[in-house]
């Protein structure tokens, strides 16, 4: 690693007005205090509720910050993939723009990135709040995709992570059209070091991941990233 690290972060961003103002804010007083070298992409994912204004003017604020935006809303996945696609830099960090993914973690990641690790993924910690939809189906879809896929993904493991430059090359070559990046990325097989954190609660608005979006991603993840559908067409 160069003396002086550029790193990059990714952040897709969509109906996120009135929050994105107060995640910059807790990015920067994480980042202000580190010696390297910060690049921020916001990649507005098709808002439509202002959030390309918001982002304008944290742009004029501040010369690190790119703003990506897209056409129209074509998903996480997909935005996060225009990020990574941009981003240049040693150490590439993605999290997401509602304040879920403590920017606090942002430090030990490039820590670990330093030590020889090209992946820290990110997983999440469970609140043992009782059985909900949400629990239960996260849990249903892990355990499905490891078994079909062969790949082992950890439960929890969010697209919240840091790569290495050499990573996120191999990454890059790949060309597959619908992107399921957490079983891309496990798959690849770098170096990798799991770093679990406590999911923070949305500052405002409510999750962008409807039920449908869940269940497209969960079919992008099979079809794309198992053979279980030419198991099926035998």
């Amino acid at each position: 690693m160069p003396g002086t690290l550029q790193i990059a972060l990714v952040i897709p961003v969509f109906n996120e007005s009135g929050v994105i103002e107060t995640t910059h804010a807790k990015i920067m007083a994480v980042i202000d205090a580190l010696p390297y070298q910060f690049r921020i992409y916001y990649v507005d994912d098709g808002s439509a509720d202002g959030t390309d204004i918001s982002l304008a003017a944290l742009a004029a604020q501040d010369e690190r910050v790119t703003v990506l935006s897209l056409s129209r809303n074509f998903g996480h996945q997909a935005a996060l993939t225009a990020g990574l696609d941009h981003a240049e830099g040693d150490v590439i960090i993605s999290l997401d723009g509602d304040g879920q993914h403590p920017p606090e973690m942002i430090p030990e990641m490039i820590d670990l990135v330093r030590q020889g690790y090209d992946i820290v993924q990110a997983q999440r910690l469970e609140e043992h709040n009782g059985i909900s939809f949400k629990s239960v189906t996260s849990s249903a879809f892990y355990a499905l995709i490891n078994r079909v896929s062969g790949t082992r993904i950890q439960p929890g493991a969010a697209d919240f992570r840091a790569l290495s430059r050499q990573a996120l090359d191999a990454l890059k070559a790949m060309p597959e059209y619908h992107r399921f990046l957490r079983g891309m990325i496990a798959w690849m097989g770098f170096k990798n070091v799991i770093l679990p954190y406590q999911e923070q609660k949305r500052m405002a608005g409510k999750s962008k991941y409807s039920l449908g979006k869940m269940f497209r991603l969960a079919s992008d993840a099979i079809f794309s990233f198992s053979l279980m559908p030419l198991y099926i067409g035998l």
